[in-house]
């Protein structure tokens, strides 16, 4: 019997592909004004990948973070499916839900895709996402 050993570094791989996407993100959203709340919240098994508030305008975002290092399964954003944008709308009203602080806040969903060429993150923040 094989042993399925060979897979989990491609699972770690990927792993830290997205967590340090994440990172990017989260630098790119800070350097933009907007401040840190959260990091991969969840929901009951509903998940959002960062939280941010833009204190300015009493809005939340709530960013889903794609990193991918070729366009070869397309655009990093064209994998956030209709299933996944339903968890993260319930992810979003699970936090309001749970920080009653923020409730009169104005909610916002964006998608921040991260493209590596050559090594070098090419970011592509889509606000208003869905």
């Amino acid at each position: 019997m094989k042993s399925p050993v060979n897979l989990k570094p491609k699972c770690v791989y990927k792993n830290r592909l997205g967590k340090s996407g994440e990172i990017i993100a989260m630098n790119y959203l800070k350097e933009s004004g907007l401040k840190f709340l959260k990091a991969n919240y969840r929901f009951q098994r509903a998940e959002i990948d960062l939280i941010f508030e833009d204190v300015s305008n009493k809005t939340l975002i709530f960013a889903e973070v794609k990193t991918r290092k070729n366009k070869n399964f397309g655009e990093p954003e064209e994998s956030v499916t209709p299933f996944k944008m339903e968890n993260i709308r319930k992810a979003a009203l699970g936090f309001i839900f749970e920080n009653e602080l923020y409730s009169a806040h104005d909610l916002r969903i964006d998608i921040v895709s991260i493209l590596f060429t050559d090594g070098i993150p090419d970011i592509n923040h889509i606000k208003n996402a869905f």
